[in-house]
């Protein structure tokens, strides 16, 4: 049986972050091992946390200077010894039945090594946050984000991951961890997908992402500038870095079918999305009415049942 570590950051959550660790404790399937990273907080957190939990057998808190999100996720993961590893942040909490999920995605899919959920707004909202209504084996992503910056995943504290990928991972999340302090998700998510990894989704909301007066404590007010051109710009740094870390040169081969066909049951969104690229990168009219072909014919007959509300056109 896999087991797997808990990467927990936290930045001024004393409010939270008991209950946060509780709930990864309380779990059906319990983890291994829960790492809190206390990424500098100035209120009384590193205190609760040595408090609660100074040697305790599963929980390992680490303290650090204040770095960021992505900063305070590296030093966890490189101190996790998972086969799985698991995010939440400080002021969320999972459902009991969380890892139990997620595990058994993994050791059903051997193939997969990215999982994110669903998961429900609480406190100062009440909403269920789904990317479909059913669970979905999301096969690959790598040319749809490679070329066309396809973002399949989540929140953090939705997100799991095999333990070889955050090792193949980790050495660009250390390149821009002092720059990347706002969703650090991204990294992860994008990263995964350019490595190539196969991605499944569960549509059971088993995180309970906490909506509060301080989510964003940690940054400043976000300018236009710092939500849409710095972010932008650290993002095009992100796809370059892991990019020439991953061999993802001029000359890869963008097999667009081959990776539409990998999605077992195709959404409207995905099919779509990968009609468009085919037409992007073809090298031929034949190859081009040949992928266009298989690309509909796929999706037709595997696309999920709620999807199916209104017939598949042949779109162009």
């Amino acid at each position: 049986m896999a087991t797997v570590s808990v990467v927990i950051d936290t930045f001024n959550s004393d409010r939270f972050i008991v209950e946060a660790v509780e709930s990864v404790l309380a779990q059906s399937v319990p983890p291994s091992e829960v790492i809190v990273v206390d990424d500098g907080s100035t209120d009384g957190t590193a205190r609760i946390l040595d408090e609660h939990y100074a040697g305790h057998s599963t929980v390992k808190v680490l303290h650090q200077r204040n770095g960021g999100q992505m900063s305070a996720m590296v030093l966890g993961m490189e101190h996790s010894d998972g086969d799985v590893i698991c995010f939440l942040d400080g002021d969320d909490k999972y459902a009991p039945n969380h890892l139990q999920n997620v595990t058994r995605v993994f050791a059903e899919h051997k193939d997969v090594d990215f999982v994110f959920t669903a998961h429900r707004k609480f406190g100062d909202a009440d909403e269920v946050v789904q990317y479909a209504p059913e669970d979905l084996d999301l096969g690959f992503c790598l040319i749809a984000t490679l070329k066309n910056r396809v973002f399949m995943g989540s929140i953090t504290s939705t997100m799991a991951i095999r333990r070889p990928l955050s090792l193949t991972l980790l050495p660009v999340l250390r390149q821009v961890a002092p720059r990347w302090r706002l969703r650090a998700e991204d990294c992860i998510i994008y990263g995964a997908s350019l490595a190539g990894v196969k991605k499944y989704y569960l549509a059971e909301p088993t995180v309970l992402y906490r909506i509060h007066d301080s989510n964003a404590s940690r940054f400043s007010e976000p300018t236009y500038f710092d939500e849409y051109f710095a972010h932008g710009q650290r993002r095009d740094t992100v796809f370059e870095l892991f990019s020439r870390h991953l061999g993802l040169g001029p000359s890869v081969r963008l097999p667009v079918v081959l990776e539409f066909l990998s999605i077992k049951q195709p959404t409207r969104n995905q099919y779509r999305a990968y009609v468009k690229l085919n037409r992007q990168i073809h090298e031929s009219l034949w190859q081009w009415l040949k992928g266009r072909i298989k690309i509909y014919l796929h999706y037709k007959r595997h696309r999920p049942a709620w999807d199916r509300h209104t017939p598949a056109e042949f779109h162009g």
